[in-house]
Protein backbone atom coordinates (compact mmCIF):
# COMPACT_ATOMS: atom_id res chain seq x y z
CA UNK A 1 0.00 0.00 0.00
CA UNK A 2 1.21 3.39 -0.94
CA UNK A 3 0.75 6.32 1.35
CA UNK A 4 1.46 9.68 0.63
CA UNK A 5 3.24 11.91 2.92
CA UNK A 6 1.33 14.70 4.71
CA UNK A 7 2.24 18.37 4.43
CA UNK A 8 1.26 21.20 7.16
CA UNK A 9 -0.66 22.33 3.83
CA UNK A 10 -2.72 19.07 4.16
CA UNK A 11 -3.17 19.34 7.94
CA UNK A 12 -4.56 23.08 7.82
CA UNK A 13 -6.80 22.76 5.12
CA UNK A 14 -8.46 20.02 6.96
CA UNK A 15 -9.24 22.32 10.01
CA UNK A 16 -13.20 22.79 10.50
CA UNK A 17 -14.32 26.60 9.05
CA UNK A 18 -15.92 28.16 12.48
CA UNK A 19 -16.14 31.31 11.39
CA UNK A 20 -19.01 31.39 8.52
CA UNK A 21 -22.73 31.71 8.71
CA UNK A 22 -24.55 29.12 7.95
CA UNK A 23 -27.83 27.98 6.72
CA UNK A 24 -28.58 24.47 7.69
CA UNK A 25 -32.13 22.14 6.73
CA UNK A 26 -33.40 20.40 9.70
CA UNK A 27 -32.88 23.56 12.40
CA UNK A 28 -35.83 25.08 14.25
CA UNK A 29 -34.48 27.83 14.77
CA UNK A 30 -30.27 30.39 15.12
CA UNK A 31 -27.62 28.49 16.78
CA UNK A 32 -24.87 30.51 17.81
CA UNK A 33 -21.65 28.73 18.42
CA UNK A 34 -18.65 30.61 19.98
CA UNK A 35 -14.89 29.06 20.21
CA UNK A 36 -12.80 30.07 23.05
CA UNK A 37 -8.90 31.07 23.09
CA UNK A 38 -8.09 27.72 22.94
CA UNK A 39 -10.86 26.17 21.05
CA UNK A 40 -13.57 25.02 23.09
CA UNK A 41 -17.10 25.16 21.26
CA UNK A 42 -20.04 27.07 23.20
CA UNK A 43 -23.14 26.42 21.81
CA UNK A 44 -26.79 28.53 22.45
CA UNK A 45 -29.91 26.98 20.87
CA UNK A 46 -33.93 28.21 20.95
CA UNK A 47 -34.71 24.36 21.64
CA UNK A 48 -33.51 21.15 23.22
CA UNK A 49 -34.06 19.78 19.42
CA UNK A 50 -31.52 22.36 17.94
CA UNK A 51 -29.06 22.28 20.83
CA UNK A 52 -28.57 18.58 20.08
CA UNK A 53 -28.02 19.49 16.72
CA UNK A 54 -25.24 21.74 17.25
CA UNK A 55 -23.37 19.60 19.82
CA UNK A 56 -23.56 16.95 17.04
CA UNK A 57 -22.24 19.05 14.02
CA UNK A 58 -19.47 20.39 16.34
CA UNK A 59 -18.19 17.09 17.46
CA UNK A 60 -18.35 16.32 14.07
CA UNK A 61 -16.23 19.40 13.16
CA UNK A 62 -13.50 18.74 15.55
CA UNK A 63 -13.21 14.76 16.02
CA UNK A 64 -14.93 12.71 12.94
CA UNK A 65 -12.21 10.43 12.77
CA UNK A 66 -12.02 9.96 16.28
CA UNK A 67 -15.86 8.62 16.02
CA UNK A 68 -15.75 7.14 12.65
CA UNK A 69 -12.68 5.04 14.84
CA UNK A 70 -14.92 4.17 17.32
CA UNK A 71 -18.14 3.31 15.30
CA UNK A 72 -16.14 0.97 13.33
CA UNK A 73 -14.57 -0.42 16.16
CA UNK A 74 -17.75 -1.43 17.77
CA UNK A 75 -19.63 -3.00 14.96
CA UNK A 76 -16.03 -4.93 14.20
CA UNK A 77 -15.72 -2.80 11.14
CA UNK A 78 -12.04 -1.79 11.91
CA UNK A 79 -10.60 -4.08 9.06
CA UNK A 80 -12.08 -2.33 6.11
CA UNK A 81 -9.99 0.78 6.59
CA UNK A 82 -6.53 -0.71 8.45
CA UNK A 83 -6.19 -3.96 7.02
CA UNK A 84 -4.95 -7.11 8.46
CA UNK A 85 -4.06 -5.04 11.58
CA UNK A 86 -7.31 -4.40 12.66
CA UNK A 87 -8.70 -8.30 12.25
CA UNK A 88 -8.21 -9.07 16.14
CA UNK A 89 -10.17 -5.91 17.04
CA UNK A 90 -13.11 -7.08 15.13
CA UNK A 91 -13.15 -10.05 15.94
CA UNK A 92 -13.60 -9.13 19.72
CA UNK A 93 -16.29 -7.26 18.79
CA UNK A 94 -18.22 -9.25 16.73
CA UNK A 95 -17.85 -12.36 19.66
CA UNK A 96 -19.15 -9.44 22.09
CA UNK A 97 -22.09 -8.60 19.81
CA UNK A 98 -21.94 -4.95 20.12
CA UNK A 99 -24.16 -4.58 16.70
CA UNK A 100 -26.83 -7.13 17.69
CA UNK A 101 -27.68 -4.78 21.13
CA UNK A 102 -28.60 -1.54 19.43
CA UNK A 103 -31.95 -1.86 18.21
CA UNK A 104 -33.14 -3.31 21.66
CA UNK A 105 -31.76 -0.41 23.09
CA UNK A 106 -32.95 2.33 20.78
CA UNK A 107 -36.65 0.56 20.90
CA UNK A 108 -36.76 0.78 25.22
CA UNK A 109 -35.93 4.25 25.00
CA UNK A 110 -37.93 7.21 25.90
CA UNK A 111 -38.97 9.23 23.65
CA UNK A 112 -36.65 12.34 24.71
CA UNK A 113 -33.68 10.03 24.68
CA UNK A 114 -34.23 9.02 21.11
CA UNK A 115 -35.01 12.79 20.29
CA UNK A 116 -31.92 13.56 21.68
CA UNK A 117 -30.13 11.08 19.15
CA UNK A 118 -31.85 11.66 16.30
CA UNK A 119 -31.47 15.04 16.58
CA UNK A 120 -27.55 15.00 17.61
CA UNK A 121 -27.39 12.48 14.58
CA UNK A 122 -28.81 14.90 12.44
CA UNK A 123 -26.23 17.71 13.03
CA UNK A 124 -23.28 15.35 12.24
CA UNK A 125 -24.84 14.68 8.84
CA UNK A 126 -25.59 18.13 8.67
CA UNK A 127 -22.04 18.70 9.17
CA UNK A 128 -20.95 15.99 6.30
CA UNK A 129 -23.07 17.45 3.81
CA UNK A 130 -21.30 21.20 4.31
CA UNK A 131 -18.66 19.81 1.88
CA UNK A 132 -15.64 20.68 4.03
CA UNK A 133 -12.19 19.26 3.80
CA UNK A 134 -12.19 15.60 5.66
CA UNK A 135 -9.83 15.05 8.17
CA UNK A 136 -6.31 13.18 6.60
CA UNK A 137 -6.65 10.17 8.28
CA UNK A 138 -9.47 9.79 5.88
CA UNK A 139 -7.30 10.03 3.01
CA UNK A 140 -4.59 7.88 4.42
CA UNK A 141 -7.00 4.90 4.45
CA UNK A 142 -8.86 6.44 0.96
CA UNK A 143 -12.19 5.92 2.98
CA UNK A 144 -15.25 8.61 3.37
CA UNK A 145 -17.62 8.65 6.63
CA UNK A 146 -20.67 7.29 6.40
CA UNK A 147 -23.57 9.07 7.48
CA UNK A 148 -24.13 8.69 11.01
CA UNK A 149 -27.43 7.06 12.71
CA UNK A 150 -28.23 7.33 16.01
CA UNK A 151 -27.46 3.61 16.96
CA UNK A 152 -24.20 4.45 16.48
CA UNK A 153 -23.46 6.99 19.18
CA UNK A 154 -24.88 4.03 21.20
CA UNK A 155 -21.71 2.14 19.94
CA UNK A 156 -19.40 4.35 20.72
CA UNK A 157 -20.77 4.63 24.25
CA UNK A 158 -20.89 0.77 24.69
CA UNK A 159 -17.05 0.22 22.80
CA UNK A 160 -15.98 2.89 25.20
CA UNK A 161 -17.03 0.58 28.39
CA UNK A 162 -17.22 -2.73 27.86
CA UNK A 163 -13.22 -3.13 28.01
CA UNK A 164 -13.31 -1.17 31.52
CA UNK A 165 -15.43 -3.34 33.17
CA UNK A 166 -14.27 -6.06 36.18
CA UNK A 167 -14.12 -9.50 33.53
CA UNK A 168 -10.97 -8.72 32.95
CA UNK A 169 -10.13 -9.14 36.55
CA UNK A 170 -11.74 -12.22 36.58
CA UNK A 171 -10.09 -13.42 33.93
CA UNK A 172 -6.39 -11.85 35.53
CA UNK A 173 -7.65 -14.24 38.97
CA UNK A 174 -8.46 -16.79 36.65
CA UNK A 175 -4.91 -16.54 35.77
CA UNK A 176 -3.50 -16.52 38.63
CA UNK A 177 -4.80 -19.58 39.85
CA UNK A 178 -4.07 -21.40 37.46
CA UNK A 179 -0.32 -20.37 38.23
CA UNK A 180 -0.66 -20.39 41.71
CA UNK A 181 -3.43 -22.55 42.88
CA UNK A 182 -6.47 -21.37 45.52
CA UNK A 183 -4.15 -21.44 48.45
CA UNK A 184 -1.68 -19.03 47.69
CA UNK A 185 -3.85 -16.75 45.71
CA UNK A 186 -6.18 -16.25 48.79
CA UNK A 187 -3.44 -15.23 50.47
CA UNK A 188 -2.98 -12.58 47.82
CA UNK A 189 -6.06 -11.41 47.94
CA UNK A 190 -8.38 -12.19 51.39
CA UNK A 191 -11.51 -10.79 50.39
CA UNK A 192 -13.47 -9.05 52.40
CA UNK A 193 -12.54 -9.63 56.66
CA UNK A 194 -14.96 -8.88 59.32
CA UNK A 195 -16.51 -5.80 59.45
CA UNK A 196 -16.40 -4.55 56.06
CA UNK A 197 -19.15 -3.06 54.15
CA UNK A 198 -20.18 -5.84 51.26
CA UNK A 199 -22.22 -4.57 48.56
CA UNK A 200 -24.86 -7.46 48.02
CA UNK A 201 -27.63 -8.34 45.17
CA UNK A 202 -31.06 -8.26 47.06
CA UNK A 203 -31.79 -11.18 48.93
CA UNK A 204 -28.14 -12.61 48.59
CA UNK A 205 -25.63 -13.85 51.88
CA UNK A 206 -22.34 -13.37 51.92
CA UNK A 207 -20.77 -17.50 51.67
CA UNK A 208 -17.54 -16.38 53.63
CA UNK A 209 -13.99 -16.88 52.60
CA UNK A 210 -12.76 -15.95 49.10
CA UNK A 211 -11.12 -19.36 48.98
CA UNK A 212 -14.30 -21.74 48.80
CA UNK A 213 -15.11 -19.74 45.66
CA UNK A 214 -11.42 -20.33 44.29
CA UNK A 215 -11.11 -23.69 44.80
CA UNK A 216 -14.62 -23.92 42.46
CA UNK A 217 -13.30 -21.26 40.09
CA UNK A 218 -10.08 -23.46 39.57
CA UNK A 219 -11.83 -26.62 38.09
CA UNK A 220 -13.31 -24.80 35.36
CA UNK A 221 -9.91 -22.81 35.12
CA UNK A 222 -7.35 -26.08 34.61
CA UNK A 223 -9.61 -26.65 31.34
CA UNK A 224 -9.03 -23.08 29.55
CA UNK A 225 -6.20 -22.15 27.40
CA UNK A 226 -5.41 -18.77 26.13
CA UNK A 227 -7.16 -16.42 28.22
CA UNK A 228 -5.79 -13.04 26.64
CA UNK A 229 -3.83 -9.95 28.16
CA UNK A 230 -5.61 -7.77 30.75
CA UNK A 231 -5.51 -3.76 30.92
CA UNK A 232 -4.78 -2.14 34.07
CA UNK A 233 -7.65 0.11 34.68
CA UNK A 234 -8.74 1.83 37.79
CA UNK A 235 -9.91 5.61 39.46
CA UNK A 236 -10.51 7.77 42.23
CA UNK A 237 -12.56 10.65 42.89
CA UNK A 238 -12.99 13.30 45.66
CA UNK A 239 -15.00 16.25 47.10
CA UNK A 240 -13.29 19.33 49.60
CA UNK A 241 -16.60 21.14 51.10
CA UNK A 242 -17.25 24.18 50.88
CA UNK A 243 -16.55 25.09 53.98
CA UNK A 244 -12.43 24.47 53.45
CA UNK A 245 -12.63 26.87 49.92
CA UNK A 246 -11.88 30.20 49.15
CA UNK A 247 -14.92 30.67 47.41
CA UNK A 248 -17.07 28.71 49.77
CA UNK A 249 -18.19 26.37 47.08
CA UNK A 250 -17.67 22.50 47.13
CA UNK A 251 -14.83 21.33 44.60
CA UNK A 252 -14.99 18.13 43.22
CA UNK A 253 -12.35 15.98 41.00
CA UNK A 254 -13.55 13.01 38.92
CA UNK A 255 -10.12 11.19 37.98
CA UNK A 256 -10.93 8.50 35.02
CA UNK A 257 -7.37 5.96 34.87
CA UNK A 258 -7.88 5.68 31.07
CA UNK A 259 -5.29 4.90 28.62
CA UNK A 260 -3.51 7.64 27.46
CA UNK A 261 -4.88 8.66 23.50
CA UNK A 262 -4.13 11.15 21.11
CA UNK A 263 -6.92 13.23 20.85
CA UNK A 264 -8.11 12.37 23.89
CA UNK A 265 -11.38 10.12 24.60
CA UNK A 266 -13.30 12.99 26.09
CA UNK A 267 -14.54 16.04 24.67
CA UNK A 268 -15.01 19.30 25.99
CA UNK A 269 -18.16 21.75 24.91
CA UNK A 270 -20.69 23.98 26.50
CA UNK A 271 -24.52 23.51 25.11
CA UNK A 272 -27.33 25.54 26.01
CA UNK A 273 -30.85 26.10 25.69
CA UNK A 274 -33.87 27.19 27.67
CA UNK A 275 -34.26 24.05 29.21
CA UNK A 276 -30.63 23.34 30.20
CA UNK A 277 -27.21 24.76 30.56
CA UNK A 278 -24.80 22.45 30.57
CA UNK A 279 -20.62 22.35 30.22
CA UNK A 280 -18.57 19.56 30.76
CA UNK A 281 -16.90 16.81 28.55
CA UNK A 282 -18.57 14.28 25.97
CA UNK A 283 -17.59 11.30 24.36
CA UNK A 284 -17.03 12.26 20.52
CA UNK A 285 -20.27 10.75 18.60
CA UNK A 286 -22.46 10.88 22.21
CA UNK A 287 -24.77 13.64 22.89
CA UNK A 288 -25.00 14.96 26.34
CA UNK A 289 -22.46 14.78 29.23
CA UNK A 290 -22.52 11.41 30.65
CA UNK A 291 -18.79 11.44 32.80
CA UNK A 292 -18.14 14.98 33.54
CA UNK A 293 -20.43 18.31 33.61
CA UNK A 294 -22.03 20.68 35.97
CA UNK A 295 -25.23 22.87 34.95
CA UNK A 296 -26.29 25.96 37.84
CA UNK A 297 -27.26 23.64 40.11
CA UNK A 298 -25.25 20.15 40.12
CA UNK A 299 -22.00 19.10 38.96
CA UNK A 300 -20.90 15.09 38.54
CA UNK A 301 -18.27 13.33 37.65
CA UNK A 302 -17.76 9.15 37.46
CA UNK A 303 -15.24 6.69 39.20
CA UNK A 304 -14.69 3.08 38.44
CA UNK A 305 -16.19 1.52 41.63
CA UNK A 306 -15.78 -1.96 40.38
CA UNK A 307 -19.18 -2.82 40.81
CA UNK A 308 -19.72 -6.87 39.74
CA UNK A 309 -21.60 -5.98 36.10
CA UNK A 310 -19.88 -8.53 34.58
CA UNK A 311 -19.91 -11.98 34.65
CA UNK A 312 -17.93 -14.84 32.76
CA UNK A 313 -18.93 -18.08 32.64
CA UNK A 314 -16.98 -21.44 31.48
CA UNK A 315 -19.38 -23.38 29.27
CA UNK A 316 -18.22 -26.91 28.88
CA UNK A 317 -18.97 -27.78 25.33
CA UNK A 318 -19.65 -31.68 23.59
CA UNK A 319 -16.21 -32.75 21.97
CA UNK A 320 -18.18 -34.95 19.32
CA UNK A 321 -21.32 -33.10 18.75
CA UNK A 322 -20.86 -29.46 17.55
CA UNK A 323 -22.66 -26.46 18.74
CA UNK A 324 -23.87 -28.65 22.02
CA UNK A 325 -22.82 -27.52 25.79
CA UNK A 326 -23.87 -28.46 29.09
CA UNK A 327 -26.28 -26.81 31.36
CA UNK A 328 -26.67 -29.37 34.53
CA UNK A 329 -27.08 -32.61 33.16
CA UNK A 330 -28.12 -31.48 29.60
CA UNK A 331 -26.88 -30.75 26.15
CA UNK A 332 -28.35 -27.85 24.72
CA UNK A 333 -27.78 -26.56 21.30
CA UNK A 334 -26.13 -22.94 21.28
CA UNK A 335 -26.92 -20.29 18.85
CA UNK A 336 -24.43 -19.59 16.28
CA UNK A 337 -24.29 -17.54 13.17
CA UNK A 338 -22.10 -17.11 10.87
CA UNK A 339 -20.13 -13.25 9.54
CA UNK A 340 -18.01 -12.10 7.50
CA UNK A 341 -15.44 -9.65 7.96
CA UNK A 342 -14.25 -7.37 5.55
CA UNK A 343 -10.08 -7.16 5.50
CA UNK A 344 -8.46 -4.28 2.95
CA UNK A 345 -6.64 -5.54 0.63
CA UNK A 346 -7.37 -9.23 1.07
CA UNK A 347 -10.04 -11.69 0.82
CA UNK A 348 -12.87 -11.52 3.51
CA UNK A 349 -12.95 -13.40 6.80
CA UNK A 350 -15.37 -15.56 7.90
CA UNK A 351 -16.36 -15.95 11.54
CA UNK A 352 -18.88 -18.25 13.64
CA UNK A 353 -20.15 -16.52 16.63
CA UNK A 354 -21.39 -18.56 19.41
CA UNK A 355 -24.06 -17.42 21.92
CA UNK A 356 -24.95 -19.70 24.90
CA UNK A 357 -28.24 -18.78 27.61
CA UNK A 358 -25.76 -16.95 29.60
CA UNK A 359 -24.21 -14.95 26.49
CA UNK A 360 -22.00 -14.49 23.80
CA UNK A 361 -19.03 -16.40 23.64
CA UNK A 362 -15.81 -14.43 23.99
CA UNK A 363 -12.94 -16.42 24.83
CA UNK A 364 -11.48 -19.94 24.35
CA UNK A 365 -12.74 -23.02 21.38
CA UNK A 366 -16.20 -24.46 21.34
CA UNK A 367 -15.17 -26.65 18.80
CA UNK A 368 -12.77 -28.46 21.23
CA UNK A 369 -13.66 -28.10 24.15
CA UNK A 370 -14.19 -25.56 27.10
CA UNK A 371 -14.88 -21.80 26.31
CA UNK A 372 -16.02 -18.43 27.80
CA UNK A 373 -19.42 -16.94 27.82
CA UNK A 374 -19.78 -13.19 28.92
CA UNK A 375 -22.63 -11.51 30.49
CA UNK A 376 -22.78 -7.94 30.86
CA UNK A 377 -25.40 -5.45 31.69
CA UNK A 378 -24.93 -3.09 28.94
CA UNK A 379 -25.67 -5.68 26.42
CA UNK A 380 -27.57 -8.65 27.91
CA UNK A 381 -30.95 -6.73 28.26
CA UNK A 382 -32.08 -3.76 26.29
CA UNK A 383 -29.93 -0.24 28.04
CA UNK A 384 -31.55 2.77 28.76
CA UNK A 385 -28.37 4.84 29.82
CA UNK A 386 -29.05 7.30 27.43
CA UNK A 387 -32.67 8.41 29.31
CA UNK A 388 -30.56 9.24 32.40
CA UNK A 389 -27.85 10.98 29.91
CA UNK A 390 -30.92 13.34 28.87
CA UNK A 391 -33.01 13.81 31.97
CA UNK A 392 -29.31 14.70 33.61
CA UNK A 393 -28.94 18.13 31.94
CA UNK A 394 -31.85 19.36 34.04
CA UNK A 395 -31.07 17.97 37.27
CA UNK A 396 -31.51 20.79 40.18
CA UNK A 397 -30.19 18.88 43.05
CA UNK A 398 -28.11 15.21 44.12
CA UNK A 399 -30.89 13.38 44.29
Amino acid sequence: MNISPIARADLSDALPDTRSTLRLAGLEGPVTIYRDDIGIPHLRAETPHDAFFGQGFVHAQDRLWQMEYDRRRALGRWSELVGRGGLAVDVQMRRFQIAASLAPDLAALGAEARAMLEAFSDGVNAYLGTGQRLPVEFGLVGARPEPWRPADSLAVFKVRHILMGVWEYKIWMAKLLRLLGPEQTARLHPGYGLGQLVVLPPGAQFQGPLLDGLKTLAEGVRHLTDLGEVVDAGSNNWVVGGEKTASGAPLMAGDPHRALEVPNVYYQNHVACPEFDVIGFSFPGLPGFPHFGHNAHVAWCITHGQADYQDIFIERFHPDRPGKYLVGEEWRAAEISREEILVKGEAPVSLEVYRTHHGPVIGGDPTRGDALAFRYTATATPNRTMDAVRAMLTARNAD
